[in-house]
C-alpha cells in the first residue's frame, strides 16, 4: 500500500516531523525533501522490505517524495545522481 504525502499529513498529524526541523531523526514528510543516509552499507529496495537492489553509504543524497510500508516506516525516493524510485528504511536518514 502506497501513501501520499497528503496522506501521510493525515495519518500522522500529531508525530509529524519535519525533516529540516533541528532534531536529528527522520521521520514522515509533508513535503518533497532531501535527507542523507546515516550509515555505510545502507540496503535500498525495490519495494519496503521488498528485494534489496544496492547499498548507498553515510552522507550520500536521498531525495523523498512519499512515506510507506509498515508504520509509514520507509522513504521513498531518488538516490542523488544514482538509483530512482527506491525505498530507504526511515531509521537510515536524517538530516545532511
Amino acid at each position: 500500500m502506497k501513501f501520499t504525502a497528503m496522506a501521510v499529513v493525515c495519518a500522522a498529524s500529531a508525530a509529524l516531523i519535519t525533516v529540516g526541523a533541528s532534531t536529528a531523526s527522520a521521520a514522515p514528510v509533508s513535503a518533497q525533501s532531501i535527507v542523507c543516509v546515516q550509515e555505510n552499507n545502507v540496503i535500498y529496495r525495490k519495494t519496503p522490505e521488498g528485494t534489496p537492489l544496492g547499498q548507498v553509504h553515510r552522507g550520500r543524497r536521498f531525495d523523498v517524495f512519499e512515506s510507506g510500508g509498515p508504520d509509514l516506516t520507509w522513504a521513498h525516493g531518488n538516490i542523488v545522481g544514482g538509483r530512482a524510485g527506491v525505498w530507504i528504511y526511515w531509521g537510515l536518514l536524517g538530516n545532511c
